[in-house]
């Protein structure tokens, strides 16, 4: 099967604006051309005229041609009349709805020339065509209009409608090189479910911490690096990427003091639903997003908003979505074989009107302006890799691999979400019910990922201790928290008692696993007493006479560094410090040793 134009075919509804080509009678574009066109496209279709009159011989041709194409018989004997070059123009035209900008089949094509009615009656121009879409256009196949789009008015070459409904579809037109497989390499990154996971830890953080709501969307440094340490995979561009797909799916709100929060009925609905409805969502979200311009965020692109150009995100991501059909799920491609076949089938993915001088787009490492169809590979070629590695990464749909030192993308995968998502095969069933919450001795309560209801409810009750790696894809694989007084405590200040934190564990423990008695009675006592033991971790400092710790003790600098004197000749320090000490007591004249880990320095 010629898979990448039957790609073409399924694409034609993301053409100008989105939406189907303007429907354009065959009358009106004849009553547009000039008197000798007219004579000249009668003589093509055997139409003999009765007027003079260019608007008569214009409803005189156009009633004749539709008769004709109406016709089976006659239809197919004006079909059999045109090269193989020509049928192959109309039924590309076909394939884009009917329809394209002139500056594209121009390119596709060859061009029209601009003659006028004396130099035509000189030349007769339609006796050597320069171009099969020239020829087409002294046969009457071909008119030409004005449309318009974002960017202003532009002109257009179309099929007049008479004609087009009789336009054999059985015949196809010369074939693109199919999409070959590649082996699978050493190494292949699936990101799996761990956006989702990263979705509830970002609610879960919000939930808890006052992160200030900003025009910009900018979060402050140490609300960046608190969150870095609690995700799956903290990669800046994917945050960011986050955040804005969580605000625009409406799961976020801004209290009366301006702090961002979580919006209950719809966060809830979302963390209840499974992981295919939760993930479809995200994608969803994304794929319909007319406020995250990908193009934007291409590393190695700047485009410059300068108002006088726009593209349309939602078109080109639905373009690069539809051209995935043609891979099977599971099998490698090569990144470069795929944006080239994009490149051959549909070179307009992003600029369906081929404009490609007046969009300001600057080479990050050069400056230098992409203008241009030379600039194809560097800007739509581009949008691609940034879209397979970034986004569609991201959620999950394809999985990815690098080689060479530059460890540049090289290949991918349709995985089993994206071929669900895309419609290639029915989703697969999901994990059997997951492992019930662990309560361990030491207070730490493991939570399998796809927990995520529960994992949510247990952040505000406990304090985060590790996630699974980026890497990670088993779905038992747990997230770790700790009860302590700290977090009790911040329970109870958003209206969670002892008593419902308890009940919550007892529940998501499962029926075959009772809350452990010591769990019961910690908690229990820690509300009616509060904080009575408290385990910090801290570097001892010890000195061989206590007037060398009330030299340290004396200094400004050092002082600060030290957490309290717990001897004559002893203090402790804050864990975080103890390089900084080891810096200052040198500055005094003292040679301290070390005792700690080779990799702690």
């Amino acid at each position: 099967m010629i898979m990448m134009m039957m790609m073409m075919m399924m694409m034609m509804s993301h053409r100008i604006g989105g939406g189907q080509a303007r429907v354009r009678s065959l009358r009106r574009s004849l009553l547009n051309a000039e008197l000798l066109r007219l004579r000249v496209i009668a003589r093509f279709w055997d139409v003999t005229l009765t007027s003079n009159r260019r608007r008569d011989v214009a409803s005189e041709l156009a009633e004749a041609m539709t008769t004709l194409m109406a016709a089976p018989e006659s239809s197919g004997e004006v079909w059999d009349t045109l090269s193989e070059t020509e049928r192959n123009v109309l039924l590309d035209l076909m394939i884009e709805g009917g329809e394209l900008p002139m500056r594209v089949l121009v390119r596709r094509w060859g061009e029209i020339r601009a003659i006028g009615p004396g130099r035509m009656e000189r030349e007769k121009p339609w006796r050597a065509p320069v171009s099969p879409v020239e020829s087409l256009w002294y046969k009457g196949f071909i008119a030409r209009a004005f449309d318009q789009g974002a960017e202003g008015a532009y002109e257009v070459g179309f099929i007049p409608l008479e004609l087009r409904d009789h336009i054999p579809r059985s015949s196809e037109p010369t074939s693109h090189a199919d999409l070959k497989a590649v082996g699978t390499p050493d190494v292949i990154l699936s990101a799996g479910e761990a956006l989702l996971d990263d979705a509830c830890t970002l609610l879960a953080y919000l939930q808890n911490e006052r992160v200030p709501s900003r025009p910009d969307d900018a979060w402050s440094t140490v609300h960046q690096q608190t969150l870095n340490r609690q995700l799956r995979h903290p990669d800046a561009d994917r945050l960011i990427f986050l955040r804005h797909l969580v605000r625009r799916l409406g799961w976020l709100r801004v209290t009366d003091a301006n702090m961002l929060r979580p919006e209950p009925e719809s966060v809830t609905r979302w963390l209840q639903s499974s992981s295919q409805e939760q993930q479809r969502a995200l994608v969803e979200g994304w794929r319909s997003d007319p406020t995250w311009n990908d193009l934007f965020h291409v590393p190695t692109l700047v485009p410059e908003d300068t108002g006088a150009w726009r593209n349309d995100p939602v078109l080109a991501r639905k373009a690069v979505l539809g051209h995935l059909k043609i891979c099977r799920p599971g099998i490698c491609y090569a990144v470069d074989d795929f944006v080239a076949a994009i490149k051959r089938a549909d070179f307009d993915f992003q600029r369906p009107d081929g404009d490609y001088e007046t969009w300001y787009i600057r080479c990050a490492e050069t400056g230098a302006y992409l203008a241009g169809i030379e600039s194809w590979d560097d800007v739509e070629g581009a949008l691609i890799r940034y879209l397979l590695d970034g986004p569609l990464a991201w959620l999950g749909l394809v999985d990815v691999g690098r080689g060479g030192e530059t460890e540049a993308l090289a290949v991918f995968r349709v995985s089993a979400a994206g071929a669900a998502f895309l419609d290639l095969e029915p989703s697969a069933p999901g994990p059997e019910e997951a492992a019930p919450i662990v309560i361990g001795e030491d207070f730490t309560v493991h939570v399998p990922p796809i927990r995520r209801y529960e994992r949510f409810q247990l952040a505000r009750v406990a304090d985060w201790v590790t996630s699974p790696g980026k890497d990670s894809t088993s779905p038992q694989t747990a997230f770790v928290y700790r009860l302590t007084p700290t977090s009790l405590g911040r329970a109870r200040r958003q209206g969670i008692p002892v008593a419902r934190v308890l009940a919550f564990l007892d529940q998501a423990t499962g029926e075959d696993t009772p809350l452990p008695r010591f769990v019961e009675a910690a908690l229990t006592r820690w509300d009616a007493r509060g904080r009575e033991v408290c385990l910090e971790r801290v570097t001892l400092l010890q000195v061989s006479d206590e007037e060398i710790l009330d030299q340290v003790m004396a200094s400004a600098r050092a002082s600060r560094l030290l957490d309290r004197r717990v001897g004559p000749a002893a203090a402790l320090v804050k864990e975080r410090n103890w390089s900084r000490l080891v810096v200052e007591l040198g500055k005094m004249g003292l040679l301290p040793d070390v005792d700690v880990e080779k990799d702690d320095w």
